[in-house]
């Protein structure tokens, strides 16, 4: 909103179409309509609006960042991946360990694997050995 100001005398002297109106925030005194014209009001309100637009785009990065996940092992921030699964709906029965990175749970699914690959092969017994010996067994020789 424009404010605009004169004096009595001014306008006694000029009249109200002369060069008597002064814009505050302007240096000079200019007619009624050019101190109320705003040329450079779009580009400047255009301006202004891409600057809150950063500035609001920014704030939203930082609060985003703020509220990324730490790993309770590690210490690393999770990575947006990671943070997507831990997240997504459905995702959380995959994911594992929720409070690990993804490099933390997958040192967790290699160590599954390999326990569990140790637990599949069996290990050989004495008494298997015995028996395996020809001569011994259920079915051996009587002699």
């Amino acid at each position: 909103m424009p404010v605009v100001v004169t004096t009595l005398e001014q306008l006694q002297e000029h009249g109200a179409d002369g060069p008597v109106w002064r814009r505050l925030g302007r240096k000079s005194e200019q007619t009624l309509t050019a101190a109320l014209d705003n040329p450079d009001g779009d580009a400047l309100y255009r301006d202004q609006m891409a600057r809150a637009d950063e500035r609001a785009a920014q704030r939203r990065v930082a609060e985003r960042e703020a509220q990324r996940p730490v790993c309770s092992r590690c210490g690393q921030k999770f990575t947006e991946d990671r943070w997507e699964e831990t997240t997504a709906r459905g995702g959380a029965w995959t994911a594992g360990d929720l409070t690990v990175c993804g490099t933390c749970h997958a040192d967790d699914v290699a160590r599954e694997q390999a326990a569990r690959l140790q637990a599949a092969v069996p290990l050989p017994l004495e008494d298997d050995r015995e028996l395996a010996r020809p001569g011994r067994g259920f079915f051996r020789r009587r002699g």
